[in-house]
């Protein structure tokens, strides 16, 4: 699989595009930033739920201008939108087998594979892509880095009670932030890579302590939160004692509604100025490796 990639990618830079609600644009202005004007190219990508999205469209060959009009259009908002939602609610309320979440991913899927068609993971040429997904048969967290690319992209985004696990293979699964929000621990025993580049991207709400009433959403949110940054955390001390290279770049963002008039664009450009904000790093490490 290595021997696959573009040669214009720097097999020595891995990007983790790290799990964040609904941050689909803002990943991709980050990715647009690293690779226009800090001339980085990774030729790794690690990423989870919102990141394998914006990952996965990359890693298949598409450009940053094709997977921003992806992001942008409605077509990919109507693909999260089905009829039968309010009954799989319903069925939920009432803990009915088979009824796991309100939408079933199939067009989400459908309009995916419009976009790459039944493209491997394995195959994929802009970058070695990896994958964080939840086995819920198994009972595992899993990095994946074979198989079919749409259906894992899907399986990866599947947020619990949100959309259904995706059977894949036999094998259900769910959103990979559940147990790996910011997948880049297998990152760190690799002897080719020398840095790694974790983008992450948090609300301004998220920035302050919370004092207001809460919400069944807001306790779902905050809890999710806590412990992903602990995980985070911990990974990233394991990364010091393997002495791996690690830089942690935030984008603070505003929280939209999906259907914000303009949202896709100011979250683009936020992703793209947190490059700007930290140009002197990336230029080391550019100089670096």
């Amino acid at each position: 699989m290595p021997d696959a990639i573009s040669p214009l990618a720097n097999r020595r830079l891995a990007l983790t595009l790290a799990s964040s609600k609904l941050g689909f644009n803002v990943h991709a202005g980050f990715l647009d930033g690293l690779l226009r004007e800090a001339g980085l190219a990774p030729g790794h990508i690690g990423a989870a739920s919102s990141g394998s999205y914006v990952g996965g469209l990359y890693a298949a060959g598409l450009s940053i201008e094709e997977i921003r009009v992806i992001l942008s259009k409605k077509e990919m908002l109507h693909s999260f939108f089905e009829w039968k939602s309010f009954l799989r609610g319903l069925g939920m309320t009432f803990n009915l087998p088979f009824q796991t979440g309100l939408i079933s991913g199939k067009k989400v899927l459908s309009h995916l594979k419009k976009k790459i068609g039944n493209l491997q993971i394995e195959d994929c040429q802009s970058a070695n892509l990896s994958l964080s997904v939840t086995n819920l048969t198994t009972g595992s967290a899993q990095i994946i880095k074979k198989g079919p690319l749409a259906e894992f992209i899907v399986a990866s985004c599947s947020v619990p009670v949100l959309l259904q696990p995706q059977n894949i293979a036999g094998n259900l699964y769910c959103d990979g932030a559940v147990t790996d929000s910011s997948p880049f621990h297998h990152f760190l025993d690799s002897q080719e890579i020398e840095c790694i580049l974790v983008h992450v991207v948090r609300h301004d709400d998220q920035e302050t302590i919370h004092r207001g009433p809460l919400t069944i959403a807001k306790v779902f949110g905050h809890s999710h939160q806590i412990i992903t940054d602990r995980f985070l955390d911990l990974t990233l001390e394991c990364a010091t004692l393997k002495g791996k290279k690690v830089i942690v770049l935030t984008s603070v963002v505003p929280r939209y509604r999906w259907l914000h008039p303009g949202a896709p664009a100011i979250l683009f450009e936020a992703g793209r100025q947190t490059v700007r904000n930290n140009r002197n790093v990336l230029k080391e490490i550019a100089a670096s490796i």
